[in-house]
């Protein structure tokens, strides 16, 4: 992987030269970009509290946000370009899970909603090509991409019922992202009386991320729409606070609208 960045930034380098130095080249192409997202976390079957459950189910929601920034693309050669730039995200998913688990030949069951929301700058490198240099046409391309999250909130309820035994409440709010200890607040569900559980210390997700690309758009004039696909190669979760086997990729779908400026 790191040959291939280092190619790049070598066709990257070799672009600038020729756009710089040939007036019959295209140009630097600089757009403003804004769009829809849409995210999952691909979550392989698994638990993070380190138990063998006996039966399990996990389902995840696509949620829609929000995205925004500049493209560049500098030309390679007339149909070939670099394309990278500086996006912002602000993207929402949420996962719902179910869990029955024999603890002391107790019962003991679980059932969870997670949602999530987060904030995100990312900086794409990829190949686009472009089938025609006239100015209505299709583009295809593929590369990857470089991400950090800012900070975000995840927002957990689940109700966990011991048989024999009680039911319980478990709620919680804070940010994924940041160091610190992670409280539930939790109560029987006969009793409004709320006491807090320590969830961990330290942050649940990891800040970076880095992943693989594919884009495809159709240019009309100065105006392009595109339909754009990232998934992160690098699992989000840390093992230390959710478990060696939980496993946490995003997956994210944009649709796109941007407006060349030059």
């Amino acid at each position: 992987m790191r040959k291939l960045f280092f190619l790049l930034f070598l066709l990257a380098g070799a672009g600038f030269v020729f756009a710089q130095d040939s007036d019959e080249s295209p140009k630097v192409r600089v757009s403003v970009r804004v769009g829809g997202v849409g995210s999952l976390y691909v979550s392989p079957k698994g638990t993070s509290i380190g138990l063998n459950p006996s039966d399990e189910y996990a389902t995840n929601s696509m949620k829609i946000g929000v995205t925004a920034g500049v493209s560049v693309n500098v030309p390679l050669t007339p149909r070939l370009f670099l394309q990278t730039g500086l996006m912002y995200s602000m993207q929402r998913n949420g996962e719902h899970g179910f869990a029955t688990y024999l603890v002391n030949d107790t019962n003991l069951s679980v059932d969870a909603t997670i949602k999530y929301k987060s904030h995100h700058l990312r900086l794409p490198l990829m190949l686009m090509y472009h089938h025609t240099t006239n100015p209505n046409h299709f583009c295809a391309g593929a590369g990857v991409f470089a991400d950090v999250a800012m900070g975000g909130r995840l927002n957990y309820s689940s109700s966990a019922r011991l048989t024999p035994g009680d039911s319980y409440i478990f709620e919680g709010d804070f940010d994924p992202f940041s160091p610190g200890n992670k409280y539930l607040n939790y109560h029987i569900a006969s009793d409004e009386y709320t006491q807090k559980y320590l969830l961990g210390n330290g942050p649940f997700f990891k800040r970076f991320n880095f992943g693989v690309s594919a884009e495809i758009g159709y240019q009309i004039s100065k105006v392009y729409l595109g339909a754009h696909l990232d998934f992160g190669i690098i699992n989000m979760a840390r093992p230390e606070m959710c478990g060696e086997l939980y496993k946490q990729r995003p997956l994210d779908v944009m649709v796109l609208i941007g407006y060349n400026i030059n």
